[in-house]
């Protein structure tokens, strides 16, 4: 309404939901177009800013040479008009006779139209839909700001719903909603129940219904679903298999009735609903920190570990070396339930110089250190963890506790690896989140004599290894280098799979600063592996 009666755009920012950030800015690029030059306007998986858009560019922009693109589910969608290019014509002022049928939808566009400029912004009823379904299934009391009584939106209707179905009572006080359901689990769930509920004039609304519905042991005949086949994913599919598909309401349905939705699966929610969140109801968390002469007693890292660990009083605690840089996120730790049914998390590592131009062993330490986390970050999303660090990690107390007595106190190093080990064999979970105010920064050693110390120190604990997914690594690792000790040429298979990991985490290495780090590589593994047989002490 702004775009076309050529008002300010309202100002949007970066958490609000990706359908009002992509509209604006395709409407803010078209203010400026200049008639006759070709534009393109990529709108994600945006279907709201393409249906409009298409209406607005016939209305405003006829014949101009004007492109709208997207993601490829996006160009998938079928090009039928929907009830939004009904309300686009509406806003345009175009003469749509009324339906006494039609949607709650094309009828909050006419009174918008009618009322502009004086509408208020609303807080989404289709949202709330999902904390509907939240509180139908595990029962207690929350707040929803914004949501009006007197609210022009048709998936208002979730509140009758629920309250008619799932016993979940809404109250309206002055700036929003209190939704309640204080009935006992037994009497939520029962499994010879059965209803039959009407969506045509409220399809978003779906999907929390469906599986609260299942959550509850109750039998759903839902009519009027047909289009959502169409929608961001094929909705009616993805609910019957508990799939994401990268739609916005399919992760936050399943989020809400417990089902796992991975960290990147999660991130297609920023499209309607980017400060979604379903927060751990206890936590606590303690970080730590091993300093040699500080809390070691003078008997090494892994002994102040373990005196630390002790001594805690949290849930869980965070490992830091102490010479680390700590995440932004060490102030302000908010985890998902996905996240929390983790037993250890592996959070991602950085190796940074402090220098503007750091020196050649710095730069193919910080090469060799990307290659490690790009690896060991790919290896925890697919369940088969072979690398974590003490430098940056989270696990639960009673785990780490538990896992003690398999740390091998008798090796100066790997109270990290042996840890994750322990955790794998024990069947606890390993989790890993892989965001960067999570991340953690190292700095690199300044001299060949303390740097092979170290890499020692680290090799020494290989022979010590269980673990199958972290032995088949290492294996795959030592017989790649001496094959290339052997066969040189092999450096041409090598190379580019390497250098991309390295890219992968360091965009700006340089091709020769990698290719030196391969070339150098079989003879400092050599050297490591087996200067850390002999290797006895930190």
């Amino acid at each position: 309404m702004q775009a076309i009666h050529g008002d300010p755009l309202m100002r949007v920012s970066s958490d609000m939901p990706d359908d009002v950030i992509v509209l604006h800015d395709a409407l803010a690029r078209l203010r400026e177009h200049k008639k006759g030059e070709p534009l393109t306007l990529y709108l994600k998986n945006c279907g709201t800013a393409l249906r409009f858009l298409q209406v607005h560019l016939a209305k405003c922009y006829p014949g101009e040479p004007i492109t709208l693109t997207g993601d490829p589910r996006l160009m998938e969608r079928d090009g039928k008009p929907t009830s939004q290019t009904t309300s686009a014509r509406i806003l345009h002022g175009e003469e749509i006779p009324v339906d006494p049928n039609e949607s709650p939808y094309i009828t909050m566009s006419r009174k918008i139209a009618e009322a502009y400029p004086k509408v208020e912004l609303e807080a989404d009823w289709s949202s709330a839909a999902f904390w509907y379904e939240y509180v139908a299934i595990h029962g207690g009391e929350l707040k929803l700001e914004g949501l009006r009584e007197d609210s022009l939106q048709g998936d208002k209707v979730v509140a009758d719903i629920y309250a008619k179905y799932f016993g979940v009572q809404t109250t309206f006080t002055d700036n929003g909603a209190i939704i309640a359901n204080r009935q006992s689990i037994v009497n939520r769930q029962s499994s010879n129940r059965q209803l039959s509920i009407d969506f045509s004039h409220c399809p978003d609304l779906y999907p929390a219904v469906a599986l609260t519905c299942e959550k509850l042991g109750i039998e759903l005949k839902a009519i009027g679903i047909e289009n959502l086949r169409h929608k961001e994913s094929d909705r009616i599919e993805a609910v019957r298999l508990h799939e994401v598909r990268n739609d916005h309401r399919m992760a936050m349905a399943l989020m809400c009735a417990d089902f796992p939705v991975s960290i990147e699966e999660q991130a297609c929610i920023a499209k309607s609903y980017p400060e979604f969140s379903i927060q751990f109801s206890v936590f606590s968390i303690q970080h730590i920190t091993p300093i040699k002469g500080v809390n070691d007693d003078n008997l090494g890292k892994k002994h102040a570990l373990s005196k630390l660990i002790h001594a805690a009083t949290s849930e869980y605690v965070w490992l830091h070396d102490d010479d680390v840089v700590l995440p932004e996120a060490v102030n302000n730790v908010q985890f998902t339930i996905h996240n929390l049914q983790a037993d250890l998390v592996i959070l991602p590592l950085k190796m940074e110089s402090e220098h503007s131009k750091p020196s050649l062993i710095e730069q193919l330490q910080i090469a060799e250190y990307a290659a490690i986390q790009e690896l060991t970050i790919r290896k925890a999303k697919k369940e088969q963890a072979v690398m974590c660090s003490g430098a940056n990690l989270i696990v639960k107390r009673e785990v780490w506790l538990e896992c003690e007595s398999d740390l091998h106190p008798e090796i100066p190093s790997g109270d990290d690896m042996f840890l994750l080990e322990a955790v794998k064999r024990r069947g606890y979970k390993v989790s890993v989140i892989d965001k960067s105010s999570y991340t953690a920064v190292v700095r690199p050693l300044t001299s060949w004599k303390a740097f092979f110390k170290q890499r020692m120190r680290w090799a020494g604990k290989a022979p010590k290894y269980t673990d199958r997914d972290i032995i088949r690594c290492g294996r795959l690792v030592a017989v790649a280098n001496i094959l290339q000790l052997l066969c040189p040429l092999i450096i041409l298979i090598k190379f580019p799979i390497e250098y991309k990991l390295i890219k992968a985490r360091e965009p700006q290495t340089k091709w020769y600063v990698a290719l030196l780090l391969e070339i150098l590589y079989p003879f400092y593994l050599l050297i490591c592996l087996i200067g850390g047989l002999f290797r006895k002490s930190w």
